[in-house]
């Protein structure tokens, strides 16, 4: 039953953003190739990678060659998106389907069962045309959706040139997938243990949870903190720490990320039972996402839409980072929370049971 309801709190932040959904996000990635794919899902890459660098330090290890130390912790995490990364603007090659082809071939004036109009479809079938795509990302509007603009040019059908004019495609199936939404949350289970040579081992895991109309989301992750001040002989004004943290995520058949971080942290406790620990940490890190989806291409062979398993390796921008935050300790009750400075910013809080 504890594990049940542990579970259920993990899951909170995930269970909101799949609530603002717009469709399947498969079946949206399907009609994207893998240029405008990148493209639609580029804001949630760096979130990705930031929550999964985020949240791990509330507090360094004392300096004592052997403590016993113990803290179980619900950890969230929220990455912010910028306005500007809500729609974005892309060139590739694309091909029509029919119901495209007649909408581009009507608004040049091209009466369908005509001869123009017939040789014009035909050679307009299974043809590649260089196109601009430009519409929400997946953090855009659902109710925005994808255009595409054929720029017009000559097309020569039957022996003969033809003008045909530009015009703008509307692919409705593809929306934004979370409706604006202002940060990415994330939340997982994270235990610290420790303390030997002034040294803590902290796991975060989260087992697989179904979300609606996203798959299987979970993760696991592994780390270390060590206070170098154990090898002083006169305690430090303040306990000074080196980290290291590595994290994997999986959502569906979609994502797949990983991240690391390496930092520097320091803390320093006022109080007894009930006490207020500043923390502040820098640190460098790095992240990349596998984004992995069945493109269905209006292309044909033999009558067959041509079908490709397309997959893309994404980076997250994050590449340092400056952390402060503070931890309230109210016995074995503890209550944190931080502020990452970096390119993609990030919030986190925990609440923990720990001494």
């Amino acid at each position: 039953m504890k594990k049940k309801v542990l579970t259920l709190m993990i899951a909170a932040g995930l269970i909101f953003s799949a609530g603002v959904k717009a469709q399947n996000l498969d079946e949206t990635l399907s009609k994207l190739s893998s240029t405008v794919g990148t493209a639609y899902v580029k804001p949630i890459i760096s979130a990705f990678g930031s929550n999964l660098n985020s949240g791990w330090v509330s507090q360094v290890p004392k300096a004592t060659v052997l403590g016993f130390h113990f803290d179980l912790k619900i950890v969230a995490m929220g990455s912010f998106f910028p306005s500007d990364v809500k729609t974005f603007n892309a060139s590739d090659k694309f091909y029509f389907d029919n119901n495209q082809i007649n909408s581009i071939l009507t608004n040049s004036g091209f009466t369908p069962g005509t001869q123009q109009y017939n040789a014009l479809f035909a050679a307009m079938q299974n043809r590649a045309f260089d196109v601009n795509f430009n519409g929400p990302t997946i953090v855009g509007k659902k109710s925005d959706f994808l255009h595409i603009v054929f720029p017009g040019q000559t097309i020569t059908a039957s022996g003969q040139s033809y003008t045909v004019n530009s015009k703008i495609i509307d692919v409705t199936q593809v929306q934004g997938f979370l409706d604006e939404l202002p940060a990415l949350p994330t939340a997982a289970g994270q235990l610290t243990v420790g303390t030997v040579f002034g040294t803590n081992v902290a796991i975060r895991y989260l087992p697989d949870i179904e979300i609606q109309d996203l798959g299987k989301f979970s993760y696991f992750g592994a780390g270390l903190i060590h206070n170098f001040g154990v090898w002083f002989p006169n305690p430090l004004p303040l306990d000074l720490a080196v980290g290291f943290f590595t994290q994997k995520l999986k959502v569906g058949t979609v994502f797949e990320s990983t991240a690391t971080q390496y930092g520097v942290y320091a803390s320093r406790t006022f109080g007894a039972i009930i006490s207020f620990t500043p923390y502040a940490g820098l640190t460098l890190e790095t992240s990349k996402t596998t984004v992995g989806y069945d493109y269905t291409s209006n292309q044909t062979l033999n009558g067959v839409p041509v079908k490709a398993r397309l997959s893309m390796e994404l980076e997250g921008e994050n590449t340092s980072s400056a952390v402060v935050g503070f931890n309230l300790h109210l016995g074995i009750l503890n209550i944190n929370a931080d502020y990452k400075l970096a390119k993609t910013k990030t919030a986190s809080a925990g609440v923990s049971l720990g001494f």
